[in-house]
């Protein structure tokens, strides 16, 4: 029988080149949609993420009968394909897993969010009523639902809900969207919406150093601050002050949904795969959670500094922050919100279709964030990679 073709956008990010290896692992016939990044192509990124799993044994050569790789940007027209590529794409392709995306929470991102994150996905979906009609797999997040407390239902997404940030709010007019052409075209679409993806289960992982990263390696700096408490200086000894408590605000009995990214993309293929899923949203996330009072005892392990206590916002705020807590804010400022409260995520459809398969979130421990954090350690917080792998030139010669 022939192979399903898939195409995957975004297959180069940390969830896109996930699911990537287990769409391949399955046995479908793959075309990766992959934007060139500075001085490196599409081909090349491609071999990183073949890399990323042990597969640096494998010429590329041997795969070309299951994976071919085209450079292109979903936030262009046609995905910036000339005429023939894009119309032979669209004849050849069965099914879309459309996992590219701009990941920012600074204010000033907006353009950027909206071109890739909304528009993009707009380009994504009327690719898929080319020629042919293609099933869409679409990657959101459970945060579509903003600042909305209390449970919220797979099944909703306009609640007249505000947003923490732009990100939040691309993904949900590019929800709103998708909805609106499934209505009007009858658009096959499935929306997965993951919590808080952190690293590999069993290796600690990422390509991402955002949200519990940003406070790690905050934390590491001021643990190695300390560790300067004495220095020489023209031959005498200088002491510096530094904090033996660092207060934050937050909700230490608020949950921060956590899942590591292999238990998402394997939910998500699993998934996928269940004809019962077309036309429906799933929340890959975790059915319990971590509370933040939790995850800071065990930061602190991870990172060797002990002062963190959290408080409420209105005490936090009626008093005077130390220079150290003002830095500390400052470089966590995007992921404040997070720390004071999140919704309860029903997620009944994903627990229906994934029941039997094997596929489960595990527990999010201390020893689970000590293995991320120290992976995050030991490439510096992703400016070295020691596995990173040979470019395609290397490899030939």
């Amino acid at each position: 029988m022939k192979r399903k073709t898939i195409l995957i956008t975004g297959a180069a990010g940390f969830l896109g080149s996930y699911i990537t290896k287990i769409l391949f692992e399955e046995g479908y016939q793959l075309i990766l949609l992959i934007r060139g990044k500075s001085n490196v192509g599409a081909m090349e990124r491609s071999l990183e993420i073949l890399s990323q799993f042990g597969m640096s044994g494998y010429e590329y050569g041997t795969l070309q009968d299951s994976i071919e790789v085209m450079e292109g940007d979903v936030s262009e027209r046609y995905f910036g394909l000339n005429a023939w590529d894009y119309l032979r794409l669209a004849e050849t392709v069965d099914e879309v897993f459309h996992c590219a995306a701009v990941i920012k929470f600074d204010s000033d991102s907006w353009d950027m969010l909206t071109r890739t994150n909304v528009i993009g996905t707009q380009h994504v979906a009327r690719f898929c009523l080319t020629r042919k009609t293609k099933r869409l797999h679409y990657i959101s997040t459970a945060y579509v639902a903003g600042k909305r407390r209390g449970t919220v239902l797979e099944s909703e997404l306009e609640q007249n809900q505000e947003f923490n940030n732009n990100y939040e709010r691309s993904k949900f007019e590019a929800e709103r969207g998708l909805f609106a052409m499934h209505k009007q075209y009858l658009l096959p679409c499935t929306v997965y919406r993951p919590g808080i993806i952190v690293g590999d289960t069993l290796t600690g992982f990422t390509k991402n150093f955002d949200n519990i990263y940003v406070f790690g390696k905050s934390l590491c700096r001021l643990k190695a601050h300390i560790s300067r408490d004495f220095q020489k200086k023209d031959g005498g000894t200088i002491s510096r002050t530094h904090p033996s408590c660092l207060e934050i605000p937050g909700d230490k009995y608020n949950t921060v949904n956590l899942v590591p990214v292999d238990y998402v993309a394997g939910a998500i293929v699993a998934i996928s795969m269940r004809r019962e899923s077309i036309n429906k949203t799933f929340h890959i996330v975790n059915p319990s959670p971590p509370t933040l009072g939790e995850l800071a005892v065990w930061m602190m392990a991870a990172t060797g500094f002990y002062g963190i206590k959290i408080e409420p916002i209105y005490k936090f705020q009626d008093r005077k922050q130390t220079l150290h807590e003002k830095t500390f804010l400052q470089r966590i400022g995007a992921f404040l919100p997070y720390l004071l409260g999140e919704p309860c995520f029903d997620s009944s459809n994903t627990r229906d279709l994934l029941r039997g398969t094997g596929v489960e979130c595990s527990m999010i421990t201390g020893d689970f964030i000590n293995k991320c954090i120290q992976y995050a350690v030991e490439v510096d917080w992703g400016k070295n990679d020691p596995n990173k792998p040979l470019t395609l030139c290397e490899r030939r010669n």
